[in-house]
């Protein structure tokens, strides 16, 4: 089951990167071009024109969202129960916490896929055991 949320966070890490992608690729040039090296992001999202908003939603829904550190993560997860060694516990609470609290405030996403993967790292068993 530890081996199963650890392929999940990376399975939906590369979906929302995918899915969103799609949006993202047709700023990606702007980006490149320094498009997002501006101080208009950080005037309130009533005040920034349309076309600002979709490019900084664009880039906060893929390349800086927590899509990549979750890929990373179940990496990571994989690596060292691979290696046999022992994994804090407290690392899966605090994600499995994060993601219920995420479940709570947006209920119609796929933070309810992220929480089922917490809490099969949570309850799985490492081949290392937890530290």
């Amino acid at each position: 089951m530890f081996r199963t949320g650890a392929v999940a966070l990376i399975v939906l890490g590369v979906i929302h990167l995918l899915v969103f992608g799609v949006d993202a690729l047709g700023y990606a040039d702007g980006w490149l071009g320094g498009s997002l090296w501006t101080w208009d992001h950080w005037w309130p999202v009533a005040d920034q024109t349309l076309d600002l908003v979709r490019s900084g939603f664009a880039f906060w829904s893929t390349v800086a969202s927590c899509a990549v550190p979750m890929i990373l993560l179940g990496a990571l997860l994989l690596w060292i129960d691979g290696q046999g060694l022992a994994l804090p516990r407290v690392a899966m609470v605090a994600l499995a916490l994060w993601a219920l609290l995420l479940v709570v405030l947006m209920p119609p996403s796929g933070f309810i896929l992220i929480a089922a993967a917490a809490l099969a790292l949570l309850f799985g068993q490492p081949k290392g055991g937890w530290a």
